[in-house]
């Protein structure tokens, strides 16, 4: 067995990778594909830590940079993603060893680092640790501005361009835990989600509306409006805001409920109840990583 830092542009690596990802996480390769042509490459914001055996990858873990406001400060963290090691070859120190060469390339790099798991087991060896989440809700009065939000789709030319221009300049959307890049991982999450755009506010917003319930999941604009300007261009009128955020940036006053994202709720790749982990100085307290940033 070899380990080593690789580069996705070395010849025939990709393939491999992608067939080892897909080998685990059934159906990855195509939502991938399908970012790179909305011009979110993987292999730009990525780096794999890679366990070659037999000729070949066997196991994996990759680590982007978040750009991310902590306790109101501009922090660089790791974040791990992608960790897989084929059913063939596992039990046999692979993903140990690939896990040691990450962190130690994180070591050096940043202070802390991330990962959402169904297997929190896994990690807690690796001096990671459960972060308990919260969602954030509150009753609202019904309003509707003349003029609500439209749909808003990352596979259209021009709002992609929106997208684009927003999220090299984007706002935290909380400044306790608030995540600005890389943009890539918001197309991969979101290309098939509900997104609207608010064209007086110039700004996008990830939510779902079921019944009389807002859930609201990221605002994408260059300077955040409070919430009560995004529920005046709602789609339809609420009674019910649950936001899956921290609420400081926009200016949200509410209980903080105990959430956990489940199955289709959660990141690609991900399966039952999954749950955040932290390594190193993290932000106490009620708080949530927004789900397009969850991987």
């Amino acid at each position: 067995m070899t380990i080593s830092r690789r580069s996705w542009s070395e010849p025939g690596l990709r393939t491999q990778l992608m067939a080892l990802m897909d080998a685990v996480f059934p159906g990855i390769v195509q939502v991938i594909d399908r970012a790179r042509a909305l011009g979110a490459a993987w292999e730009d914001v990525t780096t794999p830590f890679v366990a070659s055996a037999e000729g070949g990858p066997v196991s994996q873990v990759s680590v982007m940079r978040f750009a991310m406001v902590l306790d109101g400060t501009p922090t660089d963290v790791g974040c791990l993603h992608a960790v897989c090691t084929h059913p063939a070859h596992r039990r046999r120190g692979h993903h140990a060893s690939a896990m040691r060469a990450a962190l130690a390339f994180c070591d050096e790099r940043y202070p802390a680092e991330l990962l959402c798991t169904a297997q929190p087991e896994l990690y807690e060896p690796f001096g990671f640790r459960l972060v308990d989440e919260h969602k954030v809700v509150a009753g609202v009065a019904p309003r509707l501005d003349r003029q609500p939000m439209r749909p808003f789709r990352l596979t259209n030319e021009a709002d992609r361009a929106i997208f684009q221009r927003l999220a090299s300049r984007r706002a935290p959307v909380s400044t306790r835990l608030g995540v600005t890049g890389p943009a890539a991982v918001f197309v991969v999450n979101e290309m098939d989600r509900p997104l609207f755009y608010a064209e007086d506010l110039d700004a996008i917003a990830s939510l779902e509306i079921a019944g009389d319930a807002l859930c609201l999941y990221d605002v994408v604009a260059a300077e955040l409006p409070p919430l009560d300007e995004i529920l005046r261009r709602l789609p339809a009128q609420v009674r019910r805001v649950e936001l899956f955020a921290c609420p400081d940036a926009l200016g949200m006053t509410g209980t903080a409920e105990p959430h956990v994202f489940v199955d289709g709720d959660d990141a690609i790749g991900g399966a039952g109840a999954v749950r955040l982990m932290v390594r190193g100085p993290f932000p106490e307290g009620p708080l949530m990583l927004p789900r397009p940033f969850r991987c």
